[in-house]
């Protein structure tokens, strides 16, 4: 990768709090401008500075949506540890896991659920597995 390329990879990880694979994804398919467009028109652009909101509460916000949403484990774990950074305990988000999947529904909510435990109990077993047949 070009040191332009690498540069831009550093400021989106700044900006956001995390590089996600798409980001690189982007930068090896459009290049170093296709990648600072990406950043721009991202809601981490301009965007962010002009809330009133803080950005613990911009990803509390995120991690609902995205849940909501059905996205990826590893989206949903790249909020989580942004929310962390910027305050959030692992018990708030547990907290807000469990209301967000009371309005969704279960099998969204153990995505959100399934996220949580791999960013802060790894430890634990995988929520996604099949325990017992009979």
């Amino acid at each position: 990768m070009s040191t332009d390329v690498e540069r831009e990879l550093a400021r989106t990880t700044a900006q956001r709090g995390f590089r996600f694979g798409l980001h690189d994804f982007v930068a090896a398919v459009r290049g170093v401008e296709g990648l600072k467009r990406h950043n721009a028109e991202s809601y981490y652009g301009d965007t962010t500075k002009q809330t009133l909101l803080d950005r613990k509460t911009l990803e509390l916000i995120r991690i609902g949506v995205f849940i909501a949403s059905d996205a990826l484990v590893s989206h949903i774990q790249v909020h989580m540890h942004a929310a962390h950074k910027a305050g959030a305990t692992p018990e708030e988000i547990l907290d807000l896991l469990e209301m967000v999947r009371g309005w969704v529904g279960n099998p969204r909510g153990v995505k959100g659920l399934e996220a949580w435990r791999r960013t802060f109990r790894p430890d634990l077993p995988t929520i996604d597995r099949v325990v017992e047949l009979t």
